[in-house]
């Protein structure tokens, strides 16, 4: 089975120091991962493709992998952990995504998830 390429969300706000001195980095850090579509998430100017998530703390790595959450939560802005971080979800197959995002879904009661597959047509 043909998985559906990563999807790797980075969900800030421009008025966060931190996201803004971490864009270009994570521009950079999209050029490294040709397994993946990176995309950058402002959560005000992209609110209403997010609808009711809210995102506490930033910058925050979220990553799918075609219907399946794999990872959302905080994380340094450091490339080489994101690069470690992402290729280990990459490297699961199908049975081993839906085993994760169902292990996610089951830590977080609120499944108002947004699907990140909107954020790259």
């Amino acid at each position: 089975m043909e998985l559906e390429p990563l999807i790797v969300a980075c969900l800030c706000a421009q008025w966060c120091g931190v996201c803004r001195d971490w864009r270009a980095a994570f521009d950079a850090l999209a050029a490294r991962l040709p397994q993946a579509r990176c995309v950058w998430v402002d959560v005000e100017d992209q609110a209403a493709l997010l609808g009711d998530l809210e995102v506490d703390s930033f910058p925050t790595l979220a990553v799918q992998r075609g219907p399946w959450l794999l990872h959302c939560a905080p994380a340094l802005p450091q490339a080489d952990v994101w690069l470690r971080l992402v290729g280990s979800l990459a490297a699961l197959d199908a049975t081993q995504c839906r085993a994760q995002a169902s292990r996610l879904a089951g830590s977080a009661p609120d499944s108002t998830w947004p699907d990140l597959r909107r954020f790259t047509r």
